[in-house]
């Protein structure tokens, strides 16, 4: 149990002690000055009496009430001296006895238990974007890799083990230096998307993606539209390695990525027609690199659902 959790109990303790306190206080005082008033001075104070109306009949209906909660402050001690303001009062001080009690109770749930945090990564521009505050999909439930690093925890400390074995051999299968040319390849393919400009994609994707991509460009060109992806961010963090495979012909990995941008699709005249242009869209897709030219490439963009990748869950492609 921590600090604060000790605190607060304390001063629930306190304040419950007070509201005791305060109410055998005010009973004494309006039940005529002094403890034989307040008492009744005299076992008669409890002749013919029965609780109704204003507490106990003869010398105990100023006082003995103010010991029970309820009778003291909602029926007053006694029908005379105006027991209708005193009970009044007792009804709001009982109330505000009751609020700071409330705010106790609240401010000790809440203490010592801030929401964890996690910082979303570097932006394009290599600064940090975000404030660090956990983020939250559009229906306010957190936005995590959890799942994904469990589904394919297996796969992923295997890649791992493997990628260190090549290293030794090939500075080329470095996990730092492989993460940073994930990361350059995605933030070139964002920009480049949006201008619709793909002149430099000789550097970046494959000779077949890079003519799909082109293909796709030109088909949205002629419909007189304009994809736009601005603010992406991708952690060094949010990308592990499921799969890796080095032979005497080929050399490849596959990258999870879990990444965040906005995006939304623009007319010939500017005009939104799909996508949102004001929320954050949270994914995680699985991209392929292969080495070629002296350059690791990106080949192919998997979604969660393609069969290569459901191999790779399973473990049938180690």
């Amino acid at each position: 149990m921590g600090t604060m959790t000790r605190k607060k109990r304390i001063e629930i303790a306190i304040i419950s002690l007070m509201l005791l306190v305060s109410q055998a206080s005010l009973a004494l005082a309006r039940g005529g000055g002094g403890v034989g008033g307040s008492l009744g001075g005299s076992a008669g104070g409890f002749s013919g009496g029965s609780i109704s109306g204003r507490g106990f009949s003869g010398g105990s209906s100023g006082g003995l009430g103010g010991f029970f909660p309820l009778p003291f402050f909602f029926f007053g001690g006694s029908s005379s001296g105006g027991s209708g303001s005193g009970g009044l009062f007792g009804f709001l001080f009982f109330m505000v006895i009751l609020y700071f009690i409330f705010k106790a109770l609240r401010s000790s749930r809440r203490g010592g238990t801030g929401r964890s945090s996690t910082d979303r990564g570097l932006g394009k521009g290599g600064r940090d974007d975000f404030s660090g505050e956990m983020p939250v999909d559009l229906t306010g439930c957190p936005i995590t890799n959890s799942d994904n690093l469990q589904r394919f925890g297996k796969s992923i400390n295997f890649t791992r083990e493997n990628m260190r074995y090549f290293s030794e051999t090939f500075p080329r299968w470095d996990r730092d230096f492989l993460i940073g040319r994930v990361r350059q390849v995605f933030f070139w393919l964002q920009d480049a998307w949006s201008r619709q400009d793909l002149s430099a994609a000789n550097e970046y994707l494959t000779t077949i993606l890079g003519n799909k991509y082109r293909t796709d460009l030109q088909g949205m060109k002629a419909r007189g539209e304009r994809n736009m992806i601005k603010e992406p961010v991708l952690n060094t963090g949010d990308i592990e390695f499921i799969q890796s495979h080095l032979d005497e012909q080929t050399q490849h990995f596959m990258a999870m990525v879990s990444a965040s941008l906005i995006d939304y699709t623009v007319d010939a005249s500017g005009r939104q027609i799909s996508g949102d242009n004001t929320h954050r869209l949270y994914y995680t897709e699985f991209w392929e690199f292969v080495w070629q030219d002296d350059r690791w490439l990106l080949s192919n963009i998997y979604q969660e659902d393609a069969l290569e990748v459901a191999k790779i869950a399973r473990g049938e492609d180690e």
